[in-house]
């Protein structure tokens, strides 16, 4: 057998607090801090623990080239034992056609022919969530119980950093105009606003679907850089134009269209249905899939983000913002359909709290390559006042300036 590190081998050093047992056992109760050894595999998001002899051989071992075991067991570097259980525990590979083995070496492989930067990967493995729920659903959302939570909030972390941060260092300020504020173009702006109660018995238009998707994913140009190599253009903005979102929509309740899972083609503006889904079945599925925020699923429709991390680091090979660039992506998409959404006279929302792990399994998704990030949904805006609502008051920055001197 032979064996070496791990080409991503990210080593995690912290205290954990632990319980006294002994003292336990005679009455008191006593914690303990121990240092523990972790090291972050960025394949399965798992941790694996390390104690110092481990920590030693590890840094003795090359992640390019091999050596073999009985060479280690021999110089007194380590037993064959303990060989063998950090080979098997993944912290260490060899060249054995074991699963472990096997699936480590294929999914480095993978990893580097990606372009993964290290760190990126270890992020994105240890933040992958599956069967998540948290109280945003359940909890009472009024006036009261909301400035109760805030104020607990406070109790426990002092004051919010200022709404209105100032430089006191600048030498003098300058009073703009204030644009005049008319035209379609700038009610949007005005009245775009997270939407958390939709109109569960009216049916969302086709039109109006096809025309958020078209708006916000649909390819409005295009042009070949190089051979294989096509750039796009779209309503927002894209790092290298690559545009590695690709919205899976999820049809719930639209005039002639079976509610199900589809995947958006925004190159031919057509849908690929990929999985019928009842109604009723799939308004749980989005509220599992948003840990629990049932309001949510009572959208007309959703949008799934799935980044295409293949697509985006084929070209930031192992570039440290690369994963960043994927999430602003995302982000603009969203304020896209936002805007088309308040223009279309929709409500909408967007999530990045969300099982992408469970989302990935239901569409099929390889982690390495592809990966949900965040949920877009629009529909019908219920027209009952409703407390999930955030109706924010009208804001005069002319005024503010008396206000503030």
């Amino acid at each position: 057998m032979r064996i070496r590190r791990r080409r991503c081998c990210l080593i995690q050093i912290a205290d954990q607090r632990l319980p006294d047992f002994a003292a336990l056992f005679s009455g008191r109760v006593v914690f303990e801090d121990l240092v523990r050894a972790d090291l972050l595999c960025p394949l399965s998001g798992e941790r694996i623990a390390l104690d110092a002899e481990d920590l030693r051989l590890i840094g003795t071992l090359s992640a390019r080239e091999w050596t073999a075991a009985a060479e280690l067991v021999q110089r007194g570097d380590a037993s064959l034992q303990r060989l063998q259980d950090l080979v098997a525990r993944g912290a260490l590979v060899s060249d054995g056609e074991d699963d472990t083995s096997r699936r480590l070496r294929e999914g480095e492989e993978r990893m580097e022919r990606i372009g993964w930067h290290d760190l990126a990967a270890v992020y994105h493995a240890f933040t992958r969530w599956r069967g998540i729920e948290g109280d945003e659903g359940k909890r009472e959302h009024s006036a009261e119980a909301h400035r109760a939570r805030l104020e607990e909030q406070v109790a426990d972390h002092g004051p919010a950093p200022t709404h209105r941060p100032v430089r006191a260092d600048a030498l003098h300020t300058i009073a703009l105009d204030v644009p005049a504020g008319d035209g379609d173009f700038v009610r949007s702006l005005r009245e775009r606003t997270t939407t958390r109660a939709f109109a569960l018995e009216r049916w969302l238009e086709r039109q109006r679907l096809q025309e958020v998707l078209y708006w916000t994913f649909g390819v409005q140009g295009k042009r070949e850089f190089a051979p294989g190599l096509v750039a796009l253009r779209k309503t927002s903005a894209s790092g290298g134009g690559l545009h590695p979102i690709d919205p899976y929509l999820v049809a719930l309740r639209v005039e002639g269209l079976e509610s199900g899972l589809y995947h958006y083609d925004g190159y031919t503006h057509r849908l690929e249905l990929l999985e019928r889904v009842a109604q009723e079945t799939l308004r749980q599925w989005v509220a599992a899939s948003t840990i629990g925020q049932v309001y949510f699923a009572e959208a007309h429709a959703c949008v799934v983000h799935v980044a295409r991390f293949d697509r985006n680091h084929w070209k930031y090979r192992q570039h440290a913002k690369a994963y960043k660039a994927v999430l602003m992506d995302s982000a603009h998409l969203s304020q896209t359909l936002y805007l088309t959404a308040t223009h279309l006279g929709l409500g909408a929302f967007y999530t990045a709290a969300i099982n992408d792990g469970d989302i990935g399994d239901r569409l099929g998704l390889d982690p390495l390559s592809q990966a949900a990030v965040a949920i877009s949904g629009f529909g019908i805006r219920a027209t009952r006042t409703d407390s999930l609502h955030f109706d924010a008051q009208a804001h005069d920055p002319v005024a503010a300036r008396a206000d503030v001197l």
